[in-house]
């Protein structure tokens, strides 16, 4: 038997669930499914279990299925939270501004 070198394909994720769904997306569908439980809390006011629940809900179905530049959504929220959270380093440098030399400036 002849054994052949198949090439891997990561462009895209593989669909899994019926071949619509991959298990990245069938994770999130899950949570957002999930937050139903919400409803089963009593001591929280129905407007606002209803409220929370849109509000994640949809957080999760973004996740799962929007794009944004070819990265998935989830993805783009963990870089935006990387780059808000990141250290941050400020250098005290000693600048001219008008030929004034005695001025500090932070960049």
């Amino acid at each position: 038997m002849q054994v052949y070198n198949v090439p891997y394909n990561f462009n895209h994720e593989e669909k899994v669930f019926g071949g619509y769904v991959s298990i990245r997306q069938a994770i999130y569908l899950i949570f957002g499914a999930s937050m139903l439980g919400i409803f089963f809390i009593p001591l929280i006011n129905t407007f606002v279990k209803i409220l929370l629940f849109m509000i994640l809900a949809t957080m999760f179905i973004m996740f799962a299925f929007l794009k944004i530049d070819e990265t998935n959504a989830d993805k783009y929220f963990i870089y935006i939270l990387n780059f808000f959270l990141r250290k941050r380093k400020f250098i005290l440098e000693k600048g001219k501004e008008n030929g004034n030399y005695n001025n500090f400036y932070i960049s």
